[in-house]
């Protein structure tokens, strides 16, 4: 048996909650087909994981249960052909952990022992966020809102605060973070791109990645003695739970297909992917 730390790392709303909750279900339900059968839990991290796993399956949203605390969750699975067992040991951040990792320039003990017990990172984008791209200060400001580009070359007055700076700055601020406090460690990162069924599928999930979060995309191909990393598109929901209609729709259907995962060459629903990506040694 071996363990391994995979962690769960995004800013707020990016998707982790609902990817832990999909990857439940799946690992649950997916027998027949599947590679891997789950195996015992503890009961809090079994009562947690159905909680989550029943209201994705319902098409209702998945809400952490506390936005400031570390969720921890070891899932033990097995491979049905070569019955060999690997435990998941999965510290989910909260996206609010995360923002304060940036806005306060520091973390705790708890933090710095997971990062010693990780073997790769999930590292989750929303492809919606507005911040995702770069915006002047003056964008910020409720001048620009009423006059628009002719107040450009106005003196404006705007205070800095950590809500004006882009996401992917956050996201490579804190991919620097690690390499700075634990250095010289190889570490695999599984790029998740949230909601890929909103993006547009003439791209695959690294040229997304190359087109609108260009400085996350440089610097990880410029530090690939730091990080290796590959690219995942996943459809955890398969659509918006918003709309009546759309949320019907996904009722109708199996909530094992619902999930979509591409690496850009492949499509399925096997949400364990990027996982096994990581976790696998013999993979690249």
């Amino acid at each position: 048996m071996s363990d391994k730390g995979i962690l769960f790392s995004g800013l707020p709303e990016s998707g982790k909650t609902t990817f832990l909750a999909a990857l439940w279900y799946f690992i649950f339900n997916n027998v027949e087909q599947g590679e891997y059968m789950h195996d015992s839990l503890e009961d809090s991290e079994l009562e947690y994981l159905n909680l989550i796993s029943r209201n994705w399956a319902s098409c209702r949203d998945v809400i952490r249960t506390n936005q400031n605390k570390i969720e921890f969750v070891d899932i033990k699975i097995i491979h049905k052909d070569s019955g060999e067992s690997m435990i998941l040991n999965v510290p989910d951040i909260s996206g609010e952990t995360f923002k304060t990792h940036f806005a306060d320039r520091e973390w705790d003990e708890e933090f710095d022992y997971i990062l010693d017990n990780v073997e790769g990172i999930l590292l989750f984008i929303d492809p919606r966020d507005v911040k995702n791209k770069p915006r002047f200060i003056y964008h910020e400001s409720q001048n620009y809102i009423y006059f628009g580009e002719s107040m450009i070359n106005t003196n404006l007055e705007q205070s800095w605060t950590e809500e004006l700076v882009p996401s992917q700055v956050k996201l490579v601020d804190f991919l620097q973070m690690i390499d700075f406090n634990k250095p010289n460690i190889l570490r695999k990162v599984s790029v998740i791109i949230s909601c890929w069924d909103v993006v547009k599928q003439d791209h695959t999930p690294e040229m997304w990645c190359k087109n609108e979060l260009p400085l996350l995309h440089q610097y990880l191909t410029s530090n690939e003695e730091i990080f290796k990393v590959r690219y995942f598109g996943v459809s955890s929901q398969g659509g918006s739970y918003e709309k009546e209609t759309t949320k019907e729709a996904l009722l109708a259907i199996d909530p094992l297909d619902r999930i979509k995962v591409t690496d850009g060459t492949c499509i399925s629903n096997n949400i364990l992917s990027p996982i096994l990506w990581i976790t696998n040694e013999n993979k690249d």
